[in-house]
């Protein structure tokens, strides 16, 4: 009974430090929505929401792959904590708040992955990814529910009228008392040696994913600030994901992948919003779902079937079937998202950090908002399909790139599994 408590502080642990770092990560930051005057945009780089997810995503892989023993893991965890809390505590900070804010997080998530790297690694694992896809999956509906006034319009209210996140803070607070007993009582497990193979491989990628996202982001920009109606650059995230995913060692690309399809589906199915708690708390139970039936039943690949079936809902837009787009996004991929992410655990420490932060990191640019952009011409349809040929062909590459994920899961299962006393997914 006792090591069931100890262990229970352990998960509480991961999953509302997760939960705070992925949303501290995901959430729209002052300065990510300016309005577009130079088709050049280079401030975009230094200066927006997917910067910050950058820098963060960077920080969590190099803090993980460098910070080795369990009481540096902890203090780097308690210096993440303790530098988003003074983040989230200061009203209106302005534009320079983007650099500590997003370390803080990275710091955390990588920490957080770190101390999973034990013999039970599974466990430890499923609860972090599973706080972390929440985070991700509900971090803007969640902002829009607490919040009438975006945090992207800080900029134009003065600084007192932008409160302390004390959301924010209450969760970090939980993670702090929770990772103390946690830490106390062993209840981590008996750490195991870590594995030092293609350490130069892993930074490459857990770099190479983030900035390919805030590349997409500055692209993105210059698109809509010179008015052009295509833009396919995006397409260049699928190579990224399954040349990294490969050159991770043994399966440990798998959760990456699974990444990627979580990504393909959900581009632009994050920004729903609700004024209902319980649609919030629906979705969230939804995720802890998934991760309970993907580490039950690890088949990666019905995973991906199912995100591939709802990506490809986003045909129907238009009455009478568009509610059935809605309940997909809704209902159908926090559930698949978690199960599909999970069900490719264990994995290593850093491939886990790579992953968890690369929906971030990489779908923040996909869901970047412009006035001008947010209006399409009302068109009707009687059977419910879109008959905007865009969205068809954009709807059948994130189809196919769903597909590919699936494709290489597949192949990196006959790789040999991770030599380690934790079960590999098969």
């Amino acid at each position: 009974m006792l090591q069931y408590m100890n262990r229970s502080a352990a998960v509480v642990s991961l999953l509302v430090g997760g939960f705070a770092a992925t949303i501290a990560l995901a959430s729209t930051m002052s300065g990510s929505f300016a309005v577009v005057t130079d088709s050049g945009r280079a401030d975009v780089l230094i200066y927006s929401a997917a910067a910050g997810a950058t820098l963060g995503a960077i920080t969590a892989v190099v803090a993980v792959v460098l910070v080795r023993s369990r009481p540096a893991l902890a203090w780097t965890a308690t210096l993440g904590l303790v530098l988003l809390a003074v983040m989230s505590s200061l009203p209106g900070s302005g534009r320079w708040e983007l650099y500590p804010h997003a370390i803080g997080a990275g710091l955390i998530l990588g920490a957080l992955a770190g101390l999973c790297d034990t013999q039970a690694r599974p466990v430890l694992q499923t609860a972090l990814a599973t706080g972390a896809l929440a985070g991700v999956l509900l971090a803007v509906p969640l902002e829009r529910y607490r919040s009438p006034s975006p945090r992207r319009y800080a900029d134009y209210l003065p600084a007192s009228a932008v409160p302390a996140d004390v959301f924010m803070l209450g969760l970090l607070a939980m993670t702090a008392v929770a990772l103390f007993i946690a830490l106390r009582r062993g209840a981590f497990g008996v750490s195991e040696p870590a594995l030092t193979d293609g350490r130069v491989r892993v930074l490459a990628v857990g770099v190479a994913v983030p900035v390919v996202g805030l590349l997409l982001h500055w692209s993105f920009v210059r698109v809509v600030g010179s008015m052009s109606s295509t833009w396919l650059f995006g397409l260049a995230v699928v190579p990224v994901f399954v040349v990294g995913s490969l050159l991770l060692p043994r399966r440990n690309g798998m959760v990456l992948l699974a990444a990627l399809a979580v990504i393909a589906t959900s581009y632009r199915s994050l920004e729903w919003s609700t004024d209902s708690l319980a649609s919030l708390l629906i979705a969230a139970v939804l995720v802890v779902l998934g991760a309970v039936c993907g580490r039950r039943w690890p088949h990666p690949l019905a995973g991906v079937a199912t995100l591939a079936v709802v990506a490809a809902t986003a045909v129907f837009e238009e009455q009478p079937w568009d509610t059935l787009h809605t309940g997909a996004t809704v209902l159908v991929l926090p559930l698949a998202a978690a199960f599909t992410v999970v069900a490719c655990l264990p994995s290593s420490a850093a491939a886990t950090a790579i992953s968890l932060a690369a929906p971030a990191a990489v779908s923040v640019p996909l869901m970047a908002r412009f006035g001008w952009t947010l209006y399409a011409p009302l068109r009707t349809s009687h059977n419910g399909l879109s008959s905007d040929s865009w969205l068809w062909v954009s709807t059948g590459v994130a189809v196919a790139t769903v597909v590919v994920s699936g494709i290489t899961i597949a192949w990196l299962q006959r790789r040999p599994m991770e030599q380690s006393s934790a079960e590999a997914p098969g």
